[in-house]
């Protein structure tokens, strides 16, 4: 049901402000016993439990569970997260690249070379425009039939909107010819041709091209929200889920010249993503107020890291002619028993870190009891870590076999893990040197001098201290400073070390030769320090932490993160961090694996780079993979869990509802108006730092001075600086601190156009009303409905109340507006236009001026020879503003102390109560009580006293109300009622 409008009227009687800076705690976490490290920005969530219940139960009911399935059976039902996983991948959207036009629509092409590149995307589009129409979205859009698709809920009326913003598409190096001989059809059949989309549900896994990277995600999403939209639950936002399918080898992005031919887009630079240059420059679509990308890693990725690969080194050629000496070590991808198509994720990535590891071992000169002492020091050492016994039907985790004078040791950790998350542990080689250090120890001098006990020791005690792993892969046993471990604000690892990451192959790689005795294994470092001072402290301490243990390592530098999505102050960062750990703790068996890894579990950076990266300050990526599961992504035989896919969507769903949330006492809708002698054309969200946290409570501004009589009912204030062009790339953290400075990400004071330009902002500023816990249904319905008298906006100008009012003669509705949320009968919503100028304050204008939301606009020159594509769009209509200077020119716009809204404040509620005190002879004193609450939950008496003879009944004046008491006799009153 669309929500209703309604005729302005004020409310607003609690604001909650969720982002806060906490004092700064202890510097690190682990298992060891220590204090977890806590970010210092945080967040108060708003989701219930009660709510979490309802949409984790929608999101089952839309799971569509099968036990075994191929797409197209009619085994499944296609309207739910598997039946869509399945008929999605059934479409083959392989980007093979190709050139878009230069023209509107500027169509990709279609050629042999691209396989009928337009064909097959327009035809996949086509499929998920009627999915989401099917599954009853209420609003589903589609510009161009080879381009994006958007679906929304929530009221239309609501001035902001949250987004997932995905693709459906998958990239070329999951097909090339020596990927398609790997990709096994549903029967087990190696390279049949189509495999890879003719997806297949198998033993509890989804496979199919896309599955992971990123159509099941981005279809995630989609059915995340239509939980929400069955589930009902209030929301004060829009939400929008955009599917893109051009991320991979995607057709070159037109120049900015040739979209400018056609699109009106001041201050233009191309993103680098071909479906965020579609939705943000060629379509000019709404910018979200937050967002997330599926295509990434839980809990959420604030950035792109920047990355160094030393050797790690140690010569053993002493042990030439000693027992247990190292003869060969190679790592791989674990083994898995009944799955012959774990090795292929090998060849997805560069990213895998050893997940099996063999170490041979000569052991010629040594005992039996020896060899026997050494194989039972390991075998305790695992069975304590729980890695033995072997579970039935897997493969042993370790295994130590002895033929002739040779002695193996084989690692397989069960899961294949990715070098961007080597603080989730089961790195082959690591346990592999962990439990050499074991059976070399309790050899005791046999063994005392071996390189290879030094070399197993000190890689036991950088990366395994105490028989853990997790933190010890951000640094935290190798000296360095502990406020240099993770960044404060968010937790972010500074650095993450995955030794031995350099796995793209199923044959076994050599990190050990034998001729010269060298044992070298590459360590992927990846950096997300903000300035290299940091880096090259931090990096010089874990220099000296491995040449103290006797390796050499290659020059690490001072790496520092590429480029941040978001500060890392923030909230959104916090709101998805505190509402992923909430959906797990929420169902801890259910999320096992997730919450195992919970205390080493922290927003970080990622490589390369995600749609988020051409949405400044605004976006994150968030999910798909789950920590602790395994990334199948760019290669043969693509796959998710389906038990993965389910609990992803509610993770999704939750964070969606988290962010279509106020996390304040106001949202706004930023717009376009027409205002002679000032420039609107940066009154664009994607030109303004507006996040989440934007809007603060100011009712601590407002004071009883001036208050007067009437009720606070909410109250605002904001800053918001203009960025130096549009959100189309990943600053560094550099770049965010220079501010309006040169090379800062916010618009120079020395711009030609802002010295000679007055900017200004034309606004809907809406505040949130929620019922208070003391009104009544008849009381909330009165204030509904505008029944207890007028409502005022104010501005507090250096202490000074300057009252928003119409001018005679013009109409209140220009001006100001209300909604009614059809989710929430215990909210409404009021707003007031405002334009704030950047320049000084000199009192307050009400001023028409014809205006719009739709920011699309078509270039002049097309549209002389061309029809409006789409002559819906970018309609204007005559507005009323407030107008303002917010005080100096300072390329950003900030309110004045507060932007408020008060009321009458008048009786809510009113309670009577009556005493009859017995007097002498025939007479009787009444007492008659009032009990009054106010709008603002004060509370206040009125009180008369009246002699009476003999029977107290009757109806009495009090003050301003006529009451009825009842009695029972002359003395007991029966019941009193106000009439």
């Amino acid at each position: 049901m669309r929500d209703r409008r309604k005729s302005i009227f004020s409310v607003m009687l609690a604001a909650t402000l969720v982002a806060t800076v906490a004092p700064p705690s202890k510097a690190s976490a682990t298992s060891l016993g220590e204090e977890r490290f806590q970010p210092s920005v945080t967040y108060d969530l708003s989701v219930t439990d009660a709510e979490r219940d309802a949409i984790h139960a929608e999101v089952e009911a839309l799971a569509g569970r099968v036990n075994s399935a191929r797409a197209g059976d009619g085994t499944y039902n296609p309207l739910t997260l598997v039946g869509a996983m399945l008929d999605g991948s059934n479409y083959d959207s392989i980007s093979r690249g190709g050139t878009a036009a230069t023209a509107y629509p500027f169509p990709v092409s279609n050629t042999p070379a691209n396989q009928n590149e337009y064909d097959r995307k327009v035809a996949k589009l086509a499929w998920v425009v009627k999915l989401a129409t099917d599954l009853g979205f209420p609003v589903v859009v589609q510009r161009q039939p080879d381009k994006y698709v958007y679906a929304e809920i929530g009221d239309p009326d609501a001035p902001e909107m949250i987004m997932a913003l995905s693709h459906l598409d998958s990239p070329t190096s999951s097909v090339s010819a020596a990927q398609l001989a790997r990709w096994r059809d549903a029967d087990g059949n190696l390279g049949t041709p189509g495999a890879y989309h003719s997806p297949y549900l198998q033993d509890g896994w989804v496979y199919g091209a896309g599955i992971q990277d990123d159509s099941g995600p981005t279809l995630a999403t989609l059915l995340a929200a239509k939980a929400l939209l069955e589930a009902g639950l209030p929301l004060d936002r829009r939400i929008r889920i955009v599917m893109g399918i051009y991320e991979d080898g995607g057709p070159g992005t037109p120049t900015a010249a040739n979209t400018a031919a056609f699109q009106s887009i001041p201050y233009n630079a191309n993103p680098s993503f071909y479906d965020n240059w579609a939705y943000k420059n060629l379509n000019r679509e709404e910018m979200p107020i937050a967002a997330y990308t599926s295509d990434s890693r839980f809990p959420v990725i604030v950035g792109n890291s920047g990355s160094v690969t030393p050797a790690v080194s140690m010569s053993l050629a002493a042990d030439s002619t000693k027992a247990f000496r190292l003869t060969a070590a190679t790592a791989g991808v674990t083994l898995r028993e009944g799955d012959p198509t774990l090795k292929d994720i090998a060849y997805g990535s560069t990213t895998q870190i050893a997940s099996r590891a063999i170490f041979t071992l000569d052991v010629t000169g040594a005992s039996s009891a020896e060899r026997n002492r050494f194989v039972s020091a390991i075998t305790a050492a695992a069975t304590t870590k729980g890695w033995l016994p072997d579970a039935p039907r897997t493969t042993p985790k370790v295994q130590t076999t002895i033929t002739g004078d040779s002695l193996t040791l084989e690692i397989n950790t069960d899961v294949a893990m990715e070098m961007p998350t080597p603080q989730y542990g089961k790195n082959a080689v690591v346990w592999g040197m962990f439990l050499l250090s074991k059976g070399l120890g309790e050899l005791g001098s046999t063994t005392a001098d071996l390189q290879l006990k030094k070399a197993a020791d000190g890689i036991a005690d950088l990366f395994f201290r105490g028989g853990v792993e997790g933190e010890a892969y951000i640094g935290k046993y190798m000296g360095i400073p502990a406020n240099l471990l993770r960044n404060p604000n968010n937790g972010t690892p500074n650095l993450t070390l995955a030794l031995m990451a350099n796995i793209n192959s199923e044959t076994p790689t050599s990190f050990y030769t034998e001729a010269s005795g060298n044992l070298s294994m590459p360590m992927y470092v990846r950096s997300m320090h903000l300035n290299a001072a940091d880096s090259g402290q931090a990096t010089a301490a874990i220099t000296e932490a491995f040449q103290g243990k006797g390796f050499t390592i290659g020059n690490l530098g001072s790496p520092i993160g590429a480029g941040l999505y978001v500060t890392h102050d923030n909230p959104l960062t916090a709101l998805q961090y505190k509402s992923y750990q909430a959906t797990i703790d929420h169902s801890p068996q259910e999320f096992a694996d997730p919450h195992s890894l919970r205390d080493v579990v922290y927003p970080q950076g990622t490589t390369g780079g995600t749609l988020a990266s051409n949405f400044r300050n605004k976006m994150t990526a968030f999910g798909a993979v789950i920590p602790g599961n395994e990334r199948w992504w760019h290669t043969a035989n693509e796959r998710m869990k389906v038990d993965s896919a389910v609990q992803m969507t509610k993770m999704m769903a939750d964070g969606m509802l988290e962010m279509a949330r106020y996390t304040g006492p106001a949202g706004a809708k930023f717009m376009w108006a027409d205002m002679p002698g000032l420039n609107a054309d940066r009154a664009d969200l994607d030109l303004l730092d507006v996040t989440i946290g934007t809007y603060k409570d100011a009712s601590g501004a407002v004071g009883a001075n001036q208050l007067g009589n009437r009720a606070l009912l909410g109250a605002t204030s904001f800053n918001i600086p203009m960025w130096n062009g549009r959100g189309n790339s990943a600053p560094t953290a550099a770049a965010f601190a220079l501010g309006h400075e040169p090379g800062g990400v916010y618009l120079p004071l020395t711009d030609p156009e802002f010295q000679s330009s007055t900017y200004v902002a034309p606004m809907r500023l809406e505040f949130k009303v929620e019922r208070p816990g003391h009104m009544s249904d008849a009381a909330w319905a009165k204030f509904v409905a505008g029944g207890y008298g007028g409502f005022q906006f104010n501005i507090l100008v250096g202490g000074q109340v300057v009252p928003l009012a119409v001018p005679a003669g013009q109409s209140a509705d220009k001006f100001f507006s209300s909604r009614i949320s059809a989710t929430n009968p215990n909210a409404i919503y009021l707003s007031v236009n405002l334009a704030i100028t950047d320049a000084p304050y000199s009192g307050v204008q009400a001023k028409l001026a014809d205006s719009k939301t739709d920011l699309y606009k078509v270039n002049p020159t097309y549209l002389a020879s061309n029809p409006d594509p789409f002559p819906g769009r970018g309609a204007t209509e005559q507005r009323g503003f407030f107008q303002f200077g917010d005080g100096q020119k300072n390329a950003e716009f900030s309110s004045p102390d507060a932007v408020y809204v008060t009321a009458a404040n008048a009786v809510t509620d009113a309670k009577p109560s009556a005493v009859v005190k017995k007097l002498k002879g025939n007479t009787n004193e009444l007492t008659i009580t009032v009990k009054q609450t106010r709008i603002d939950g004060s509370e206040s008496a009125v009180t008369r006293t009246f002699t009476i003879n003999n029977n107290a009944a009757g109806t009495y004046t009090v003050g301003d109300y006529k009451v009825y008491v009842d009695t029972k006799g002359n003395t007991q009153v029966r019941s009193i009622s106000i009439v």
